[in-house]
């Protein structure tokens, strides 16, 4: 299921926005009119959920009555009526089953007043109330302002309730003003007041007022009532959802999850009030695409809205339809259908053809039919939803944008792209100032204009809007993968790569020819390529613990305003004026520019991280007898299949971008990524084993997918600098075999990076600050002995074990496997110590992991040790570990004997990334399959390799598979012989595999192709 162009619309309840919190009128209530009220005796009655009992009592012109109801057991609403019947206040401040509401009524005439007591829920279990007149006296100014309050507040939240927000909105302030001046600032009542106001807010679109309103409800609430009432709960849950609207989940998350514990510390578990909370926390989870999450949530709100509260009840509709709209995002047309049209029946019934509510189920129902090719059925939903919130919102309102947007889909479906443009133009012209130009809506109104365009055969437009995408996308990915969790960067990003997808398909199926197309899918390779492996390793906030006093402080203004920033974009201008919006914009952005620059004067750690990513620049960066291999996996896009249909993306394939330092960008698509990946699996059988002899056979069928069709665009390069994707990521390129038999390190030197990108870092000087680190010989300490199985399938025990550098490669945890002693690593330990001379040794029990993170960028790093690798859980298996940062690593000192999160012996790769190794020149990881991980398209490996780069490690030397301590210290022996003596980094090892190539008895590349180099490749001295 793509979400490429599907609007995911969900219904996110703002329970100011109800009577007391009831969507559904109390008519089929029983109506019981009792005798008089009197001051000071209390009339003591038993009530259930679906009764309600009317008392009158006689006020005077000018005078005030306190109207006393003590709730025993059940939670009640006072209603203030007119002689008619008709609401004119509403009191329901005590939301518990206990405790007392009371009502304060001023009379305008002399006259008989009227007050209705209800169940504030119709299907609550019976309770009882006391209810009496606690005086009668003439009324004061207070008395008036505050009823007042309650008067206009009550209005306003029924205009809203019938889509007259203007009209709500005036009411509401004036309530507020009123309830200030009677009670103060700092009143519950007020807070409440508050509340109300910001929803309104929201509804109209200005994010930033209500945002302010609902902080400032939210102080009051805890300063008066503390966080264990419900009404604390209420508006923290309301400033959440508009943080989910926003996609701010940074702040959303933990204010959703404060409000669902108070809420069911409050009202316990199976509760109406339940019902809004466990929305909004759905909400936040399939905003971000995960809806393993997001379902079981709705399915628990439904299930107790279905208990609680009557089918006419807006939550219980919300609930309907936000479930409703999951399925069928899911797939799941036909319980999709069912939910949205018991949704929208309800909400007819209920609010009547004409009301907003209905706009949601109706935009939702007509994506199904659409998704069903009943065309005409969806046009008749979504105009029907578009003309009801246009006369709510007005034309030029987002949500009122977001259906031209569905209707437009509707035409692309049809083939009538002439309407289906015309609709998306329009959707663009209103969210570029409504939403703002950074807006994911903006985005896909911009995205769909790119598809119409391609499905016209109309490139050079459809390449200036996927440009303009492309740009937008740039600032969205900055903006968001500051945010969030690690399973919600991985959910956000899935969909990033299908927008470059389309990027990549776009030049290759139609504009192959085209130099700026070309450009414009290589740069959107780079930009992106270990984007979220960046955001997950943190290396921000390990920079900050680096700085001095004045720089940290200069990185935090730089922090603060790129949020600010962040939510200003991504919110868009709400009610604010465009043109103030677009100054506000402009300012905070030169603000940061101004920041990064102040921050990258004091710091080249930073400079190296933050560098704009633009071809011009990477061109520059490559050496003039270099080519960069710039590999990616895309799935090709068909821009005339229906949206969101499994047929817009075809299977994964692999394309390759040749990056000179002169001259265009040069591609080439190499075919399927399932052959490819066959044939990469094929090799690493071969290269894993000596006693294979197909292995130059397997190793040439690989280079004649990969290489071949690329290697007469290398043209006169002597330097491949490679950037491999998806499983390319696994094998050794030196080992592929050309035309004429040889292997390609006779021919090239290969450096390695996760993405060009690297390159860019690769400029930034990094001064060592200490001799080099050798660590080697652990202690891993001595437990029973304990078999483990390996990747491949054979059992390791104790004594073979102890001949090689081992890869724990398993599922799950680390629990019950056991690291052997790898006293061969010594003597590689004092060979190197005997080529350097001022190394630190660490071996024994002093090589722990303690020692390791308190390095401070020794010149080199050298590790011999096990690797390990945890498999990511079995379909049906709980995945326990999440980020794939934490399952790889390497074993310590004590790495037997400590267990658990806080375990001393074991350094995650995710704790890796965090090490101080700005200004280590190489870190050698002479350990087994040290450059194996989780491989994510896109993304690279998951694991060790990429986490010693982002420690700020310049080059990195690691393994593809295990080899024997005897190879593996003969490999290490003549690398650094060649680095003493002032080869590079790269040079001293491809000398050394060709040494090892020349001998008999070495040249299967099982030996000498184990090792690779990545990252610079000049000698330790920064000579190239």
């Amino acid at each position: 299921m793509t979400q490429g162009t599907r609007l995911a619309v969900l219904i996110s309840v703002c329970c100011g926005a109800l009577i007391a919190g009831q969507g559904a009128p109390a008519a089929s209530q029983a109506t019981e009119t009792t005798s008089r009220l009197e001051v000071g005796t209390p009339i003591d009655r038993a009530i259930s959920g679906r009764q309600q009992h009317v008392y009158e009592f006689a006020l005077k012109a000018g005078e005030y009555a306190n109207v006393i109801v003590e709730q025993r057991g059940i939670d009640v609403v006072v209603s203030v009526l007119d002689a008619s019947g008709n609401l004119i206040a509403e009191f329901d401040a005590e939301s518990r089953n206990d405790g007392r509401e009371r009502a304060g009524v001023v009379a305008e005439s002399a006259s008989g007043c009227r007050v209705r007591i209800r169940a504030r829920f119709s299907r609550a279990p019976a309770g009882r109330y006391g209810v009496w007149l606690g005086e009668i006296r003439p009324a004061t100014e207070r008395d008036r302002d505050l009823f007042d309050a309650h008067r206009l507040s009550t209005e306003a939240v029924v205009l809203n309730g019938a889509g007259k927000y203007d009209e709500a909105l005036s009411f509401a302030a004036r309530a507020l003003e009123l309830g200030e001046k009677a009670l103060g600032a700092q009143d519950a009542y007020v807070a409440d007041l508050l509340a109300r106001l910001a929803d309104i807010h929201r509804t109209k679109g200005d994010t930033s007022t209500a945002e302010q309103l609902f902080v400032r409800a939210i102080a009051i609430d805890r300063a008066t009532l503390g966080t264990n009432r419900l009404q604390t709960a209420t508006h923290i849950g309301r400033l959440a959802a508009l943080y989910n609207a926003a996609e701010d989940f940074v702040k959303s998350g933990p204010l959703l999850d404060e409000a669902l514990a108070i809420t069911e510390r409050s009202v316990g578990a199976v509760h109406p009030q339940m019902v809004q909370r466990l929305m909004d926390l759905s909400l936040l989870h399939s905003s971000r695409l995960d809806y393993d999450r997001a379902v079981p949530l709705l399915e628990r709100a439904l299930t107790i809205a279905e208990a609680t509260l009557e089918t006419g009840d807006i939550l219980r509709i919300a609930a309907l339809s936000n479930l409703g709209d999951v399925y069928s995002q899911l797939g799941d047309y036909d319980r999709g259908e069912t939910l949205l049209t018991q949704a929208l029946e309800a909400a007819e019934k209920t609010f009547g053809p004409e009301n907003p509510r209905l706009t949601t189920p109706l935009q939702n129902l007509g994506t199904i039919a659409r998704n069903r090719k009943q065309y005409a059925r969806a046009l008749d939903l979504l105009w029907r939803a578009e003309a009801i919130r246009e006369k709510a919102l007005g034309p030029r309102h987002t949500q009122t944008a977001t259906l031209l947007l569905n209707i437009g889909n509707v035409y692309s479906d049809q083939g009538d792209y002439t309407r289906a443009r015309e609709m998306f133009t329009r959707a663009r012209d209103v969210l570029e100032t409504s939403a703002g130009p950074f807006h994911k809506l903006t985005m896909l109104s911009l995205s769909n204009l790119a598809r119409v365009y391609t499905a016209e055969g109309d490139i050079a437009h459809a390449l200036e809007y996927q440009a303009r995408v492309d740009g937008v996308l740039e600032r969205q990915i900055q903006f968001n993968l500051a945010i969030g969790s690690e399973r919600e960067k991985l959910a956000y990003f899935a969909n990033t790569m299908e927008r470059t997808s389309r990027t990549l398909s776009l030049h290759a199926q139609h504009a192959g020819n085209d130099a700026a197309a070309a450009e414009l899918a290589a740069t959107a390779v780079v930009q992106r390529k270990g984007r979220v492996l960046d955001a997950m390793a943190g290396s921000l906030l390990t920079l900050r613990e680096r700085l001095n006093a004045d720089d940290q402080a200069a990185l935090d203004r730089l922090r603060t305003t790129t949020s600010q920033l962040a939510a200003l974009a991504l919110n868009g201008p709400g009610r604010t004026a465009f043109a103030d919006y677009r100054a506000r914009l402009t300012s905070l952005d030169q603000e940061r520019e101004k920041l990064e620059s102040e921050v990258s004067a004091r710091s080249a750690e930073f400079r190296a991280q933050s560098r704009p990513v633009t071809l011009s620049a990477l061109q520059a960066a490559v050496p003039d007898r270099a080519a960069l291999l710039e590999f990616v996996v895309f799935q090709p896009f068909d821009a005339k299949a229906p949206v969101d249909s499994e047929s817009q993306f075809g299977p994964s394939r692999y394309i390759a971008y040749v990056v000179r330092r002169q001259g265009a960008v040069r591609w080439k698509e190499l075919g399927s990524s399932e052959e490819i990946d066959a044939a990469v699996a094929a090799l690493r059988g071969a290269l894993r084993d000596p006693k294979r002899v197909d292995v130059k056979q397997r190793a040439r069928e690989l280079d004649r997918k990969v290489m071949q069709p690329i290697r007469a665009m290398v043209g006169d390069a002597t330097q491949l600098l490679i950037s491999p994707d998806g499983e390319l990521n696994l094998i050794p390129f030196e080992a592929l075999v050309d035309e004429e038999g040889r292997y390609l390190v006779e021919r090239f030197a290969i450096s390695y990076l996760t993405t060009g990108r690297d390159l860019l870092r690769l400029q930034v000087p990094r001064p060592s600050q200490g001799e080099p680190l050798i660590v080697a010989d652990p202690f891993f300490g001595e437990p029973p002995t304990v078999v483990t199985t390996h990747a491949s399938g054979t059992s390791v025990t104790q004594a073979s074990m102890k001949t090689a550098r081992r890869s724990i490669t398993t599922a799950g945890d680390l629990s019950g496997v056991y690291f052997a002693p790898l006293a061969g690593t010594g003597e590689e330990a004092r060979i190197i110590k005997s080529l350097f001379p001022a190394a630190r040794v660490l071996t024994g029990t002093h090589a722990t992991k303690t020692e390791l993170q308190q390095v401070g960028a020794p010149s080199i790093l050298h590790v011999a040790t096990h690797g390990f690798f945890l498999e990511e859980a079995a379909v049906g298996e709980t995945a326990t570990i999440q980020n794939p940062l934490l399952r790889s690593g390497l074993a310590l000192s004590g790495a037997n004997l400590q267990r658990g999160a806080a375990d001393r012996g074991i350094l995650t790769a995710l704790e890796a990334a965090n090490l101080n190794l700005w200004g280590t020149k190489l870190v050698t990881l002479s350990a087994c399959d040290t450059g194996i991980g989780e491989v994510r398209s896109g993304e690279g490996v998951y694991g060790l390799r990429r986490a010693f780069v982002l420690a700020g490690a310049e080059t990195l030397v690691m393994s593809l598979w295990p080899v024997s301590d005897y190879v593996t210290r003969e490999m290490m022996t003549g690398y650094y012989r060649g680095l003493q003596t002032g080869l590079g980094r790269g040079d001293a090892l491809r000398r050394t595999q060709l040494a090892m190539l020349a001998r008999p008895n070495r040249r299967h590349p099982f030996h000498w192709a184990s090792f690779i180099q990545a990252g610079e490749w000049a000698n330790l001295e920064g000579r190239r």
